[in-house]
């Protein structure tokens, strides 16, 4: 046998293996070696390898038989065929069953494009007020705030928002191309990808790592050290407060009581109520002060807004709205008298609310000779 036979042989058979692909490696061996016993036989007999050719079917009707044979599928690049004959009712019921899972699919299809579709317009609104709201939100705390305590947060502020607002469009564009690939599907047209949108992904993914840089900038300058906007909150070194403001409630006691002190025992309870309204962000530490007069609370405001914005924050007694309930179903609370206060803010305090203002509040009671103790503060 010479090269030329050799190589034509090796070709035929190369060909038939790769058609077999779809049949187990042993299965395929055995077969391909069959094939070239049959070479060797047929060159044995001094034919020529154009006679040997013409002498065997097509390869593809080989595989074909092979495949029909061995009841396989044939698994390929751009197909997936399986070789095996089925009668008409077969065929029929899969067409049935084929019908019915392209219309579930159909309907499973336009309900979650209904969704996707309402997902992209919320999550472009979302997109939207972002843009819109920072820049309102930023002017408002330089107005609240001393330029040089808020500046940091602002850089912060807008290099998240710059990271919030892109992550918001790329959900919005990503619901809306879900409903362009599915609607594409169904009228047969092909998606195809455009230079334009890899330059706007550069282009977004240079604004995050902008956005990301200039927003841990922010947040460091603004919680790190005892003068910045959020170190001083968590020190509880705030950077302003007021004066100490004082009450004396003994006269609005003694209308609470009405001339029912004697009703008040060591077991009952005062509960100081502070009415918030819309008021901003708000904390409080409360505690006995005995160097107060008797009947007394005072109360100092710390917050690190402007300090003449901080002075308008106004503590009202309600005197009218302070009342004695007495409790004669318990052996351990004879009563509670509750006083009644209110504490109204500027509108644009109100508006927005970084950083809370602390309150801090003293008391000492003493109603019937009788020091009180059982005191709770509330807001």
């Amino acid at each position: 046998m010479n090269k030329k036979t050799t190589k034509i042989m090796d070709k035929w058979l190369n060909l038939l293996s790769k058609k077999l692909s779809g049949l187990k490696t042993s299965d395929r061996k055995d077969i391909i070696e069959n094939y070239r016993d049959l070479w060797n036989e047929e060159l044995s007999l001094n034919k020529s390898p154009n006679e040997i050719l013409l002498g065997l079917r097509p390869i593809d009707e080989i595989a074909k038989e092979l495949y029909e044979e061995f009841e396989v599928i044939k698994k390929s690049k751009s197909d997936i065929t399986k070789i095996k004959i089925v009668n008409n009712k077969s065929e029929v019921t899969s067409s049935w069953i084929k019908s019915i899972n392209n219309t579930f699919i159909k309907i499973f299809g336009f309900i979650y494009s209904i969704m996707a579709i309402l997902l992209s317009f919320i999550f472009f609104l979302t997109f939207v007020g972002i843009i819109i709201l920072i820049p309102v939100a930023l002017v408002i705390a330089f107005i609240n705030y001393e330029f040089l305590v808020v500046l940091p947060l602002a850089i912060g502020v807008m290099g998240i928002g710059v990271i919030v607002a892109i992550f918001f469009f790329f959900l919005s564009n990503s619901s809306y191309l879900t409903v362009k690939v599915i609607f594409n599907k169904w009228s047969g047209k092909t998606n195809e990808t455009k230079d334009k949108k890899k330059i706007l992904s550069r282009l977004m993914l240079i604004m995050i790592i902008i956005g990301g840089s200039i927003g841990g900038i922010g947040v460091i300058t603004s919680t790190v050290g005892s003068q910045s906007i959020y170190g001083s909150v968590l020190s509880g070194n705030y950077l302003n407060h007021n004066e100490v403001e004082k009450f004396d409630l003994d006269e609005t006691i003694s209308n609470a009581f009405a001339g029912k002190e004697s009703e008040f025992t060591s077991e009952s309870k005062i509960y100081i109520d502070f009415d918030w309204g819309l008021t901003p962000w708000t904390i409080f530490e409360a505690k006995q002060d005995i160097n107060l007069s008797d009947n007394q609370i005072s109360i100092q405001k710390h917050f690190n807004i402007k300090k003449s914005l901080g002075n308008e924050f106004k503590i009202t007694e309600q005197s009218e709205a302070s009342y004695w309930e007495k409790n004669e179903n318990s052996s351990y609370d004879s009563g509670r008298l509750y006083l009644k206060f209110k504490i109204t803010a500027p509108w644009n305090a109100k508006f927005l609310s970084i950083t809370p203002i602390k309150y801090e509040i003293a008391y000492n009671f003493k109603i019937n000779n009788i020091p009180v103790e059982n005191i709770i503060v509330r807001f």
